[in-house]
């Protein structure tokens, strides 16, 4: 790829957000930078008797009476405008620089996505980062938050690669669809890249950090049998002994705890027969 292909006016900034009236959460999601520099597309989940409006050129609303952050993600994706697009929540807040850090990994590496870091607000890595630029693996996969990811949206409407609605905060299985989607994107075989630079701040705590709950567990049972099968009957059994033996949960929570993680699978292969 040819040097400076694209420009910081090629970058689109995907919004999801909810219940907003006012474009005033973006204040502080642009504390550090300049928001007029920057084409900005929110999706707003909402009720019919409210909705946001902009009348600023560079930022366009969708008001969706829909539920389920995956949802947002993927209307935001069918209707960005940018080649290249940066998914982001609410609560962020760019670094100075983020949006040239972003296109010059895009004019210096030949990937449909790319990732980056997160900073806390405790001025911490928001995970153990590799140390080098590089394809991504599984770990990287893994660990990846949905305010990193970043990419050439042509390429994803080309191939039709969207996030899975049966994961995220809102859907069915309420976690991993970062990792779903990752995967996903390697199966089509886009090139997904990491680059060690630091684009957003972030509260260092998040939904997935809920080790012991129902919740999570339904969750990562799912998403197991998405990677390993049948295999993921095993994952329970070692998970729920993982979260007794660190007491999260007492001793007496196991069979339940068992059921939880089996009618994931069930529910799981159930919906992909559907799909």
């Amino acid at each position: 790829m040819a040097e400076d292909t694209y420009k910081t006016s090629d970058l689109e900034i995907l919004v999801a957000t909810m219940h907003r009236t006012s474009l005033d959460f973006l204040d502080n999601m642009f504390s550090k930078t300049k928001i007029s520099d920057f084409k900005i597309l929110i999706v707003n989940q909402t009720n019919e008797d409210e909705s946001l409006k902009s009348s600023h050129p560079n930022i366009r609303v969708i008001n969706s009476l829909e539920r389920g952050l995956s949802k947002s993600r993927n209307l935001a994706i069918k209707n960005a405008e940018g080649l290249i697009c940066l998914n982001v929540d609410d609560d962020v807040v760019f670094i100075d620089g983020f949006s040239e850090k972003i296109i010059d990994a895009y004019n210096k590496h030949n990937a449909e996505i790319i990732t980056f870091q997160t900073l806390t607000t405790k001025n911490e890595p928001y995970w153990d980062y590799p140390k080098h630029a590089m394809p991504h693996n599984k770990y990287i996969s893994q660990k990846t938050l949905s305010i990193e990811i970043s990419f050439l949206v042509e390429e994803l409407k080309k191939l039709k690669l969207l996030f899975d609605e049966r994961f995220g905060l809102g859907a069915q299985f309420e976690d991993a669809e970062n990792f779903v989607f990752l995967n996903d994107a390697k199966k089509k075989n886009l090139l997904l890249y990491f680059i060690p630079d630091f684009i957003t701040i972030h509260p260092p705590l998040s939904s997935s950090d809920d080790v012991a709950t129902d919740r999570l567990l339904y969750a990562k049972a799912a998403i197991k049998t998405y990677a390993y099968g049948n295999l993921s009957y095993l994952w329970v059994f070692k998970f729920v002994s993982f979260i007794v033996r660190k007491k999260y949960v007492p001793f007496s929570e196991i069979p339940r705890k068992i059921k939880i993680g089996f009618k994931s699978i069930s529910d799981y292969k159930k919906t992909s027969n559907e799909k």
